[in-house]
């Protein structure tokens, strides 16, 4: 037919423009093979306006590079809807951002089935880019791009179920998808799942998140350790400590040596509350006020605290009140609650 003919005649021109490096005419014959059917020509007018976008090859114009998006997402291009939103989202040179304009082109692509698309919208309500936060449609679109393969969108989606954000709290469901969006390879995978595991061992330990599972919580810190968080077990221990479960002083000493370990001063600190106290080990004053002092001596409050109170009493080391006062006023000055205290009560000093 004279209309085929036609098509390919002004597709081929189109070609012939493109080599010779004139995109303007590429853009003008494209155009009208694709306005007699040729979907292949609209695409490269969408190829076009991201070499216009990128300057691959020419000088950059966003101007040109809209143009182009807008005709192929008239002749249904899908990606050019997609990248037209991002031209908006990102704001094109000498012009502010037009979350507006972006957010119809990411509808219109997200439609269309697009993943990213439908991960950056739910970004843009996540974000408050359209002027205020909107959580529930923000889940919504995480949810939608997730489930269509987006890896960024799989660790939104679940963090909002890790904190029961416009959907019901589930830590299961959080770490399916968590660990889904690091197996595809997203570069915040590690660090989106070693925060999730490390939150989620203690509420495994409360039952914050809706169940108690104490050997799940000790996996979770586990892996949470290895992927770098090196306090996950002295967080896991106050958890322990505070939740007046069955042989909870037990668990909570475990996991402060395990803590110790990493030469965490605080978890030194904890052992020797965990001794003085005889919480999940026998009571010894001598080795509580050993932790003490190695824990204010690598610069921890609380630490200071307790071994100046040591050092003002003589507990199992020699009694000496002005290194006692020295300790309490740097506990003090660390903010401290018991050193104000006690430096208040004991000794009528206030700091200024």
């Amino acid at each position: 037919m004279a209309s085929d003919r036609m098509m390919e005649y002004y597709y081929s021109m189109g070609q012939d423009c493109l080599h010779l490096g004139d995109l303007d005419g590429a853009v003008t014959y494209f155009r009208k093979a694709a306005n007699m059917g040729a979907r292949e020509a609209a695409y490269e007018i969408y190829i076009i306006g991201r070499q216009w976008e990128t300057g691959d090859g020419v000088e950059k114009s966003d101007t040109k590079a809209e143009n182009c998006y807008k005709l192929s997402v008239d002749y249904g291009i899908r990606d050019a809807a997609l990248q037209l939103g991002k031209l908006y989202l990102r704001g094109m040179v000498g012009k502010k951002t037009n979350p507006r304009k972006a957010r119809k082109s990411l509808e219109l692509a997200s439609d269309e089935g697009s993943a990213e698309a439908a991960s950056l919208l739910g970004k843009m309500y996540d974000e408050g880019i359209m002027g205020r936060v909107n959580p529930d449609k923000a889940f919504k679109c995480y949810l939608l791009a997730a489930e269509r393969g987006d890896s960024s969108a799989m660790l939104m989606t679940g963090m909002f179920y890790a904190q029961g954000t416009s959907t019901q709290k589930d830590l299961a469901a959080a770490e399916m998808w968590i660990r889904k969006g690091r197996d595809a390879g997203d570069p915040d995978g590690d660090i989106t799942l070693r925060g999730f595991l490390s939150v989620a061992c203690a509420e495994y330990v409360t039952g914050a998140g809706g169940s108690v599972d104490t050997g799940k919580a000790w996996q979770m810190a586990e892996e949470a350790e290895t992927l770098g968080d090196k306090e996950v077990f002295l967080r896991l221990g106050l958890a322990f400590s505070h939740s007046g479960r069955k042989n909870h002083g037990t668990k909570a000493f475990e996991c402060y040596k395990r803590a110790a370990r990493n030469d965490i001063p605080a978890a030194w600190s904890a052992l020797g509350l965990c001794y003085e106290a005889g919480l999940g080990v026998e009571e010894d004053i001598a080795k509580a006020v050993e932790f003490y002092k190695k824990a204010a001596e690598a610069d921890d409050a609380f630490g200071m605290a307790h071994y100046g109170y040591a050092l003002a009493n003589g507990e199992e080391v020699q009694k000496d009140e002005k290194a006692a006062m020295n300790w309490l006023i740097k506990a003090a000055m660390k903010g401290d609650p018991g050193a104000i205290h006690i430096l208040k009560e004991d000794y009528n000093y206030e700091l200024k």
